[in-house]
């Protein structure tokens, strides 16, 4: 089968897509990639996956203008719809893969227009409830805007609209097919999961030495990832103050200057700016180094619609590197943890319960907590498993 994804955004930084790719690869499918051109000299494949990429500056200011309104206000791309039918044509392709919302009703006329040529809707969140989570940090006016141009509402409409017509949809945690049956009238035979789960053999060939120069000394707990209101490290900061002095905080990332800024400034006005450390982003290979380096890692998240109904690859690193958790009771993330036993679980937005549990484990031997999630990955939370899951999506399209 001829398997034609389209991604917008760039590759191969996405880790999601490239797994996927590679699984798809290995039951003997041809894959193909249509996504975003980056910056500077990119190739035309990776691991055997043929790339086409959009070059956005290539287009006149005119073009992406009437492009852009049409995206608005009905959710189609044109620019995307030309290029990804003809890429459909060139390699003859049985099943667009389309990965997140904002493409499928672009790829769903695509096959439509071609005629014999499945859909699958590979949706990696919740992505009304993510729009909604991420206007609310922003300004007035940004929030405003969003509400006249592209308000939730029209979004919704997208998302059953997929849901409704795609051939298969794949989504990360049972939470999110709850949303996409329920809420959505999705079918449950055509709703899947395929998690974040993490690939071992990738694990395993990345440098798992510690990084001392940017880790404190003392109890470590870290944070990876992008910064945001909505990823609760302003609970981390204000629990800080209450746990014992030898604890100190890293944060493994960046987000927006004014995130930075703030986290900064909450900080200092906790009295704890000398024991949170900021390393600024770092390559995704070296992210195993500041894990392994740590005590404790962290997912606080806030709880939100967005966050209720997915779940980070960074968790399930933690739990391949043997490094305990501490997450939230939101949506997957406690079932997930409780399941595992492979770390603690503390409500969101709690600083003083977050202190308390945090000033528990000080002192105490964890190593059943990393011992607990790594088993975890090599079993029933490892890519190898969502690998095969993936594979039966894609048996089951043939069948049909």
């Amino acid at each position: 089968m001829k398997v034609g994804m389209l991604l917008r955004g760039t590759y191969p930084e996405d880790i999601r897509v490239r797994k996927e790719a590679a699984a798809l690869r290995e039951a003997g499918h041809e894959v193909y990639l249509l996504c975003l051109a980056g910056e500077g000299t990119e190739p035309a494949a990776v691991d055997g996956v043929a790339i086409e990429r959009i070059d956005w500056d290539g287009y006149s200011v005119a073009t992406r203008a009437v492009n852009r309104a049409s995206y608005l206000f009905g959710s189609f791309d044109a620019i995307w719809f030309r290029r990804a039918r003809r890429f459909a044509s060139v390699h003859d392709i049985d099943v667009l893969h389309v990965h997140d919302l904002p493409l499928v009703r672009t790829g769903l006329r695509v096959a439509r227009s071609l005629g014999d040529v499945s859909v699958v809707a590979d949706l990696h969140e919740n992505y009304p409830a993510a729009m909604a989570q991420y206007r609310s940090e922003r300004s007035l006016f940004e929030r405003l805007q969003g509400r006249l141009l592209r308000p939730i509402s029209r979004i919704e409409r997208a998302e059953r609209e997929a849901v409704g017509q795609a051939d298969a949809l794949v989504t990360v945690v049972e939470e999110a097919r709850d949303h996409y049956i329920t809420d959505c009238d999705g079918d449950p035979d055509r709703v899947h999961v395929v998690s974040n789960t993490v690939d071992l053999d990738r694990i395993e060939t990345m440098d798992h030495t510690p990084v001392p120069d940017d880790v404190p000394d003392g109890f470590v707990v870290s944070y990876v990832g992008a910064f945001g209101p909505h990823r609760g490290l302003e609970t981390l900061i204000r629990a800080l103050p209450e746990t014992p002095p030898e604890v100190s905080l890293l944060l493994v990332g960046a987000g927006s200057p004014e995130s930075d800024r703030r986290l900064r400034q909450l900080a200092e006005s906790e009295g704890v700016a000398d024991r949170v450390t900021f390393t600024g982003w770092v390559d995704f290979a070296d992210v195993p180094r500041y894990i392994a380096a740590s005590d404790l890692a962290t997912v606080p998240h806030r709880e939100t619609g967005h966050t209720a109904t997915t779940v980070p690859h960074k968790l399930f690193q933690y739990m391949a590197l043997e490094t305990p958790v501490l997450v939230t009771d939101v949506g997957p993330l406690g079932r997930i943890v409780r399941e595992t036993e492979s770390g603690v679980v503390v409500p969101p937005e709690n600083p003083t319960a977050t202190a308390a549990r945090i000033s528990e484990l000080v002192g105490r031997d964890l190593t059943h907590y990393g011992e607990s999630g790594r088993r975890a990955v090599e079993g029933e939370y490892g890519w190898a498993r969502d690998a095969e899951r993936l594979r039966r999506v894609y048996d089951d399209l043939t069948t049909r």
